[in-house]
């Protein structure tokens, strides 16, 4: 898992419980038991998370990526429409993406 987060592949927008267990060579049950035990939360909440603290460190730190749209900053992190990629980021840290973008100083 730790390495799943050090390389980032949580970016990936393919990537499920299925090919992350292969990748561990493990089964989906004993990999959702691990993170469900470990990160306190189920295998979606646990990506979201990872990619939506992505996001906010990329914004708060680069001026290029806070000019990309919601979609294609979504896209960047691993979401497939901006629509999940609000959500999430709503869900996360209780302010719309968009409102934390035009106020980060």
């Amino acid at each position: 898992m730790k390495q799943f987060e050090e390389d980032k592949k949580y970016l990936k927008t393919d990537i499920t419980i299925l090919n992350l267990a292969k990748d561990l060579e493990t089964n989906t049950r004993y990999l959702s038991k691990i993170i469900n035990h470990y990160k306190e939360k189920n295998f979606s909440n646990y990506l979201n998370d990872l990619r939506i603290s992505y996001a906010v460190d990329k914004l708060t730190n680069d001026v290029q990526f806070r000019k990309y749209t919601i979609q294609a900053i979504g896209n960047e992190v691993g979401f497939n429409n901006a629509e999940s990629f609000a959500k999430a980021f709503y869900k996360n840290t209780g302010i719309k993406s968009s409102y934390f973008i035009k106020n980060i100083p």
